[in-house]
């Protein structure tokens, strides 16, 4: 009667089943009457029938949804197996019939019992569909005879003989019919009748008698016989006159006492007053004891496992004493009430219970150990209690109050008083590391720390003591100090550390482990971390299932001592002294992953070796087994970000991070990055909001909030936070970065030229001065200053050379040589920079990742030299892996010269287009793409693509405006003047010879050229 489909209801994460009535048939419902009727059904909520959520109409279609239940019908389960086991068959009865009677008395018939409609889900049977065919009947317009197209209210095979007669009066007793139609099936394998069509089933039901069940089927009781065929009688007065009737027949066959499932269907004779004897007879107490111990001692060892940190198999153990002991138990106490019961009705003890005397000889036995176990649990539940409130010696600072689960903590250096000077800060870092494993932790970071000692005005490379921890901390708002002492023993150590109360120093907890030599000094402080972590709230099974500090760190005391030296010079923004120090430790331990990682991003940072990146990322990957969770996400987003390009990975890997760490900063910042490189401002916006205008200290969250500001062209606001930024923070070079890019994007190229000369100056770091330098010849290239924007080209070229990247040094001159071949015109100066640059750095002599083969390749096809720009692309694309290809936007950049050389625009534009989804650059190569739509001819594709070009975009569209904001101008004011639109001509041609107003004496005649058309326009 309907179609049914399974859906997801995503409000509520559930799975949920739609059932939608056929058009023909609900063309001739009335909708309200319909509900109305849906109401009633919705109102029945037993354990035995599935609940109708609720009931609608989508123009001719009439739909109703019911929750989602898991199993089979039981239609599928005849189908499988024909006849079902007696008591199987009994017991299905017995619940369908429970519905039935429940709902009969809430006003509700089915009319539509059959096996269909009984689900099987876990060992029971509901039913389902109830009032449907009621409602349907009801809300028709009295048009229910089963003529009525698509109304055939019920199932032939399954109707009682009135509902076959379209008697209009069938009430509840149609179900006890159906009942006893069902109940034939499952004992017989066939319906009561058998016809070739469904009028002549209907014929059968109102005209012939049925065979008894146990004609086809001897082995069916005959009382049980006798219940059910008087279902089938053809008069509803003749039959049980009420489902609940009917349920009480069928249990009172099912007890022990009635005989009603023995083959002769006898009963014996015996009092209710033994029977009640029986059931209250002592093996049954005493299996009832075992079972509930045994459950009460599975549940004090699975508190124990997971307080304690015990082995699983201890729970698995014990789990599986239960599932042993209790069925035999069970078992004993069911010969034993045969035994009881043969004795009161004087029958011979079957044999195959005589030996169960002598079981039950063990009774005390049981139950001492059964009371045993019982207390084993309830000693589990006293200390698990004692913990979880914070009381006594196990409590956790926690539960007593002392703390809560979003106090922040500092950890203070290890005081170190073992001859080895270096020993206290590595042990203090890797006791951080361990920490920071924890959930119910959360450590203020090094960074942030320094930060705070600055605008205390205190030296940030100073040791961090306890005083000087309390002092950050009530600065900062921190709850607690964490501070640790080392000392030596003669060849053993001493670890200890407390944990105090920042507002007034008092000792919360102390603890202690020892080390037999250095060589368990890792271990020890592993334990000791555990121990911390403990005292303070997080489970000891969460703490075990932890990796050891010693394999996600490194076993080498040396290695670490790097790693601790690097980190620290990492985070007070000195990368490019933390790589080398990064580089000898893992030269001492290369399975080192935290080290691997943190090199990663330091020469990423600082616009280093992308060969040696991305060869640190994947073997950071590679051992992504010995980083703790939240570092093994962070290198697995990493590698897809910069290896394998995936954004949907990276996405996910970062999210799993917020997901357990809500306020987890690099995640934070880096999810907020992909959003911008994927043209989703305002995502980033709202996951670095917060960040960025709380922090009083420098942070990225700073220059991602400005890139979504920009991005989403909230210009006024970005303009406001520039300047607040900069009043906060005027020596910064990360934020004077941030305002200069961030003003390029929108166009104000007098600050942001100032600010990115401003940068030069505060910058002591080359990788910043490089920044400047590139940042001034941006500019000066887009105003059309090509002398000044070669000059500050060359500059920037001599600071990679001087960090020996010539790759870098490389790709600089290829751009002063594109200068050279778009703006001047100049295709013999331009491919002499390029030979003079490959002279002093051949690409041979780089590694393959840091060659910028796309770079040369595009260069060639804008000189017109096809051929070898075609072989330059296919040696770019032989030595970078495809996965790192996909996030280059300069990979699609000399795609689509090379294909427009070709004479190829349709693959120029797709290679444009797929550029814009790459990681670098979202809304870069607008003017290219308008190129190439012109070439092949698509004119609008074109007009579209050149007015981005010239819109304010993101913070890396700059980088697309040095070669394309110019151009886009002039070419808009030449197409809207073709088209013969004056007004939007003039606009495009004003901001053309207003951008290049100062530009070089080579690009002036292109400016007076668009002045005299401006004028002609004019004058018309």
């Amino acid at each position: 009667m309907s179609r049914v489909f399974l859906a997801e209801e995503t409000r509520l994460g559930r799975q949920v089943v739609i059932k939608v009535l056929p058009p023909d048939m609900g063309a001739g419902v009335n909708v309200e009457r319909f509900e109305r009727e849906i109401q009633l059904a919705a109102r029945l909520q037993h354990p035995h029938v599935v609940p109708l959520l609720t009931a609608a109409a989508s123009g001719d279609l009439l739909y109703y949804i019911m929750p989602y239940i898991a199993g089979e019908s039981l239609r599928a389960k005849l189908s499988r197996e024909g006849e079902l086991p007696i008591s199987e068959a009994v017991k299905i009865l017995r619940e369908v019939v429970d519905a039935l009677a429940y709902a009969h008395g809430s006003g509700v018939v089915h009319r539509d019992i059959k096996p269909d409609n009984v689900l099987l889900s876990t060992g029971h049977a509901v039913v389902t569909d109830f009032g449907v065919a009621k409602a349907v009947s009801v809300s028709s317009g009295g048009r229910s005879s089963l003529t009525s197209l698509g109304v055939a209210l019920g199932t032939p095979a399954y109707m009682a003989p009135e509902q076959a007669a379209a008697d209009p009066n069938v009430d509840h007793r149609a179900d006890i019919y159906a009942v006893g139609t069902l109940a034939y099936e499952m004992l017989t394998g066939r319906t009561p009748f058998v016809a070739p069509t469904p009028q002549a089933q209907l014929a059968a039901h109102i005209t012939q008698t049925p065979d008894p069940l146990n004609k086809h089927r001897p082995a069916v009781p005959a009382a049980l016989n006798a219940v059910l065929m008087r279902c089938l009688e053809k008069h509803p007065a003749d039959r049980w006159q009420t489902a609940a009737e009917l349920l009480g027949q069928l249990e009172l066959l099912g007890t022990p006492t009635s005989g009603g499932l023995t083959p002769t269907g006898t009963a014996p004779a015996i009092s209710s007053g033994t029977e009640d004897a029986i059931r209250k007879s002592h093996p049954v107490r005493v299996a009832l004891l075992f079972a509930a111990a045994t459950l009460g001692v599975v549940g004090g060892v699975y508190l124990l496992v997971h307080q304690l940190g015990l082995p699983d198999w201890v729970l698995y153990g014990a789990i599986g004493l239960m599932l042993l002991g209790l069925p035999i138990i069970l078992l004993t106490g069911h010969f034993e009430r045969r035994r009881a019961l043969a004795r009161a009705t004087g029958r011979i003890v079957p044999p195959s219970t005589t030996g169960v005397d002598r079981w039950f000889t063990w009774r005390k036995a049981i139950r001492g150990g059964a009371l045993a176990f019982a207390l084993l649990g309830i000693v589990a539940a006293i200390y698990t209690a004692m913990r979880l409130l914070g009381i006594g010696p196990v409590g956790t600072l926690v539960a007593s109050g002392k703390l809560t689960e979003a106090d922040r903590f500092i950890v203070a250096d290890f005081e170190n008083r073992t001859t080895d000077p270096s020993l206290g800060n590595s042990i203090t870092e890797a006791f951080r590391i361990d920490l920071g494993q924890s959930p119910v932790v959360h450590l203020m970071t090094t960074s942030q720390i320094g930060d705070a000692l600055q605008r205390m005005q205190r030296d940030p490379t100073a040791p961090l003591t306890s005083a000087v921890a309390r002092d950050v901390a009530a600065r900062e708002g921190a709850k607690a100090i964490v501070t640790g002492e080392i000392s030596a023993v003669g060849k053993s150590y001493v670890l200890s550390a407390r944990i105090l109360r920042a507002a007034d120093g008092s000792e919360l907890v102390a603890l202690r482990e020892t080390a037999a030599d250095d060589g368990a000094i890792v271990a020890a402080l592993d334990k000791l971390s555990g121990h911390v972590r403990e005292r303070i709230g997080e489970s000891l099974r969460t703490i075990r299932a932890g990796e050891p500090l010693e394999q996600v760190t490194t076993g080498s005391l040396e290695a670490l001592r790097l790693y601790t030296e690097a980190s620290r010079l990492n985070d007070r923004g000195a990368a490019g002294e933390a790589i080398p120090l990064l580089e000898q430790a893992l030269a001492l331990d290369s399975g080192f992953a935290m080290a691997w990682r943190k090199l990663a991003v330091a020469l990423t940072n600082t616009f280093g070796s992308e060969d040696r990146a991305v060869d640190a990322t994947t073997r950071a990957y590679l051992h992504r087994d010995r980083l703790p969770e939240l570092e093994r996400q962070l290198t697995t987003a990493y590698y897809y970000d910069n290896v394998d390009f995936d954004p949907a990975r990276v996405e996910a890997a970062y999210r799993r991070v917020l997901d357990a760490v809500p306020s987890q900063f690099v995640a934070t910042n880096n999810l907020a990055l992909l959003y911008l490189t994927q043209g989703r401002p305002a995502e980033a916006e709202a996951l670095v909001a917060k960040e960025a205008m709380a922090a009083d200290h420098v942070t990225n969250a700073q220059t991602q909030y400005l890139a979504a500001l920009v991005g989403q062209g909230k210009i006024d606001e970005a303009r406001r936070t520039v300047e607040q930024l900069r009043q906060r923070f005027p020596t910064a070079p990360l934020i004077l970065w941030a305002r200069a890019f961030s003003l390029n994007a929108m166009h104000d190229f007098d600050a942001s030229e100032r600010a990115y000369a401003d940068l030069g100056l505060q910058a002591r770091d080359p990788s910043y001065r490089e920044l400047s330098y590139n940042g001034l010849a941006l500019v000066a290239q887009i105003r059309g200053k090509l002398s000044e924007g070669e000059r500050q080209g060359r500059l920037a070229a001599g600071v990679s050379e001087s960090r020996a990247l010539g790759g870098s040094a490389l790709a600089q001159s290829a751009e002063l040589a594109r200068q050279y071949v778009q703006f001047r015109g100049d295709t013999t100066g331009g491919l002499r920079i390029l030979e003079e640059a490959l002279r002093r750095h051949p690409l041979d002599s780089l590694p393959k990742l840091d060659r910028p083969t796309s770079d040369l390749a595009l260069v060639n096809a804008m000189a017109g030299r096809a051929s070898q720009a075609r072989q330059l692309l296919a040696a770019y694309e032989r030595d970078v892996p495809e996965g790192v290809r996909r996030g280059r936007w300069d990979w699609y950049q000399a795609r689509g010269w090379v294909a427009l050389a070709d004479g190829h625009p349709d693959e120029a534009v797709a290679a444009f287009v797929a550029g814009r989804h790459s990681e670098s650059c979202p809304d870069c190569g607008a003017w290219e793409e308008g190129v190439a739509f012109e070439r092949a001819n698509q004119p609008d594709s074109a007009l579209a693509a050149y007015q981005r070009a010239v819109a304010t975009g993101s913070t890396w569209k700059p980088r697309g405006d040095m070669w394309g904001l110019a151009p886009s101008l002039k070419r808009l004011g030449e197409l809207y003047e073709e088209k013969g639109d004056k007004a939007k001509a003039l606009e495009y041609y004003g901001s053309f010879v207003d951008l290049w107003k100062d530009a070089d004496p080579v690009l002036q005649p292109a400016v007076r050229d668009v002045k005299t058309r401006m004028a002609k326009l004019a004058g018309e």
